[in-house]
């Protein structure tokens, strides 16, 4: 790693962190006067519960403020570089746009690092923990069920009718089961007082009457095996939104088995979004860089701080458009989570090169 580099990386890395902590701590705050109450309330645990709140909190705010303190903290380095003549120096020392983004591809690495650990890892266990602990709505996200309290789980080729407070750890209570075919035609429709799931990875049915499609009489049995491919670890974050899950979970969801309480385009929508939210470091860095050149040549560090901002933004609101638009069906997973990166990235590509062409000697 070049001095260059080393510097380029301290410089980022300490205003970085300094925004990421201001800034969640700014955000956590608001989070706090507007929901103290209820948290108290509900704990009666005064200023033990306030703290406890905001860490459980924490790393779903951190997880978006991730892109926002990258961008911020590229536009500051690069300003405070122009203000000091040093982006000047490094530029006719032949370093060009492309070559300066290459030295940020080492930080790009750790930002995008800490934005997959962070979604991966603390956003799911801090929501799980906030559920459990209740009193404060977690996340603001509707979920699958209807106002009835219903909830509709598609389990391979079947599909599962149930109260959303029938849902156990390892049990379901008083729901009914459609049994379809491979071609989603209706065989039977079984109402079953009870499902246990078995250390040996099967689920037990009891007390379950069976009604044919072709008509007929309804039968009753006690028992009845039910083979489908569903763990107590999946049934857990059935109601869960995909944002909230990890990528492993999202992946089981997303994959052949079918399962799940939303609609399968929407877990491989946020199946991609996790990939793709990982370089949006790297397109933050790129886009400051690009600005740099085009307002140091201006002389107007203005023209970087807002336009940057700008840009940025515009980039938040396109892909949160996108994004919804892969979440409702209306545009594939992978062009719903991908595009905006992509557009931006060619985009940032595209000035730097004209740049770059307009440099060469005739």
């Amino acid at each position: 790693m070049s001095l260059l580099t080393r510097y380029l990386m301290r410089l980022l890395l300490i205003r970085f962190a300094l925004l990421l902590c201001g800034l969640t701590a700014f955000l956590i705050g608001l989070d706090l006067m507007a929901n103290a109450n209820a948290v108290i309330a509900h704990d009666d645990g005064g200023v033990r519960a306030l703290v406890r709140y905001a860490l459980l909190r924490s790393p779903t705010i951190v997880s978006d403020l991730i892109k926002i303190a990258t961008l911020l903290a590229g536009l500051l380095t690069l300003t405070f570089l122009i203000r000091h003549g040093e982006l000047t120096a490094i530029w006719n020392s032949g370093v060009s746009q492309f070559g300066l983004v290459g030295r940020l591809i080492p930080l790009a690495v750790v930002l995008g690092g800490l934005q997959f650990v962070v979604d991966d890892r603390l956003v799911p266990a801090s929501v799980d923990a906030l559920r459990e602990w209740g009193g404060v709505n977690d996340t603001g996200r509707p979920g699958p069920q209807k106002a009835d309290g219903i909830t509709w789980i598609h389990l391979g080729d079947d599909i599962v009718r149930i109260p959303s407070d029938n849902i156990g750890v390892d049990s379901l209570s008083d729901f009914t089961l459609f049994d379809r075919d491979t071609r989603g035609r209706l065989i039977a429709r079984l109402d079953v007082g009870s499902a246990r799931y078995h250390d040996d990875g099967t689920w037990q049915l009891f007390d379950i009457t069976t009604m044919n499609s072709a008509g007929g009489r309804a039968v009753h049995e006690d028992t009845r095996d039910w083979l489908v491919d569903l763990d107590t670890s999946s049934l857990k974050h059935l109601l869960v939104h995909p944002r909230e899950l990890s990528l492993s979970q999202t992946h089981r969801f997303t994959g052949g088995q079918g399962q799940g309480t939303w609609a399968p385009y929407l877990y491989e929508t946020w199946l991609y979004a996790k990939l793709a939210q990982c370089l949006v470091p790297l397109l933050m860095l790129s886009l400051s860089v690009v600005l740099a050149q085009q307002s140091q040549r201006a002389g107007r560090l203005g023209i970087l701080l807002l336009g940057g901002v700008a840009i940025g933004f515009s980039f938040f609101i396109f892909n949160g458009i996108t994004l919804a638009m892969g979440e409702v069906g209306l545009l594939p997973p992978l062009i719903a989570s991908g595009a905006p990166l992509a557009v931006f990235a060619m985009v940032a590509a595209s000035i730097a090169y004209w740049y770059e062409l307009k440099q060469r000697p005739a």
